[in-house]
């Protein structure tokens, strides 16, 4: 190959061509790189950074999790021991209620069976009255005094 005067001139403007290009172009090439490249790294580290921040919420929204687990736990608990002391103070009101009402019930039945015996007792005493004033009417054909009458009732009551 034979080295002329043309490729002599376009080796010098290469030459030249190159140093203008790491003088003037490579500086402002290098300076928008490192530009973007700094740009990159702080969106790596926010990017880094809000992973850490969200694995810190996580690990507190777990314990939090777990905190208000043992809280629902905790204040489920204490419901059914609420619960159980409410239904053991409502059932001894309701025994009380339950035997106030029978003993009610069973003092005025007492009350209606001395009416009724009392009744009975006034029944018996009148028909007695009767059917022995009948019999002495027809025994003795005369008519007989309540003093007699009431002696002899008094005297059927003493038996009985």
């Amino acid at each position: 190959m034979k080295i002329n005067v043309t490729f002599l001139i376009q080796i010098i403007s290469f030459i030249f061509y190159i140093l203008f290009c790491i003088k003037y172009i490579w500086p402002y090439i290098d300076n928008i790189l490192e530009k973007r490249k700094k740009y990159l790294f702080l969106k790596f580290e926010k990017i880094k950074s809000a992973k850490l921040k969200i694995y810190y919420l996580n690990k507190k929204i777990n314990e939090k999790k777990k905190l208000n687990n043992i809280l629902i736990s905790k204040m489920d608990n204490d419901l059914k021991y609420i619960k159980r002391k409410l239904i053991e103070k409502y059932k001894k009101k309701a025994k009380y209620e339950y035997f106030k009402i029978i003993n009610s019930a069973k003092l005025k039945i007492k009350n209606k069976k001395r009416i009724m015996y009392s009744d009975f007792n006034n029944n018996i005493s009148n028909i007695l009255y009767i059917v022995l004033k009948k019999i002495t009417y027809k025994i003795f054909n005369k008519k007989l005094d309540n003093k007699f009458i009431n002696k002899l009732l008094k005297d059927f009551n003493k038996l009985h």
